[in-house]
């Protein structure tokens, strides 16, 4: 895989899916990890067959799919089961990226993905960019994208890692509040990763 490969994080409300849209019109392939998880869990395919076979029947609909909430609900709050939720589906989702990134004439791709940190997404990817905001601005946003109360935003907010701590992850930083010009740092980063040998 002869490509230059980098990762697109942060936490919820920062604004990722703005700055992967301003990547893609500079002619990165932009693949959404969120995606691969939905597509690589569908009817058919072998990660749902072994999510079964690790959660049981109960995890799927009338019609064989992934009841996504009833799965949701049972790692939710069990660390042990997420991390075995992870084991399974983390390979998966690798195998399928690096497919998609495979498939594309683009010579530069970009992940996606809130949850890039520390899953074996991060081994494909040679930087990091992540994308945050300061708390009030991720609020605002999260309440006017899902049409959710403050309180259900702010529980959004708390149950993922601080801005700190993905920062600690990145090669660039890009603090998308209100007053930033997202283009011109996205650009300028987008500058820096094409030259990378």
């Amino acid at each position: 895989m002869d490509k230059i490969i980098f990762g697109i994080t942060g936490p919820t409300g920062a604004g990722k899916s703005t700055v992967s849209d301003i990547f893609r019109n500079l002619g990165v392939n932009v693949i959404d990890a969120d995606k691969a998880a939905r597509t690589v869990t569908q009817k058919g395919n072998k990660c749902l067959e072994e999510l079964v076979t690790v959660f049981g029947q109960d995890i799927l609909t009338s019609d064989n799919e992934l009841d996504r909430k009833k799965l949701a609900g049972i790692v939710f709050n069990d660390g042990d089961k997420l991390k075995l939720l992870n084991s399974v589906t983390h390979k998966y989702i690798k195998d399928y990226l690096i497919e998609k990134i495979n498939e594309s004439a683009s010579h530069i791709a970009a992940i996606d993905g809130a949850v890039i940190i520390g899953s074996p997404v991060m081994d494909l990817c040679k930087k990091t960019v992540v994308v945050t905001a300061d708390k009030k601005t991720r609020i605002k946003r999260i309440m006017d994208r899902d049409g959710i109360d403050e309180s259900m935003a702010l529980s959004r907010v708390s149950s993922q890692m601080s801005n700190d701590e993905y920062e600690s992850f990145a090669d660039y930083i890009i603090k998308n509040n209100d007053n930033v010009r997202l283009e011109e740092c996205v650009e300028n980063i987008y500058n820096k990763i094409k030259n990378i040998s």
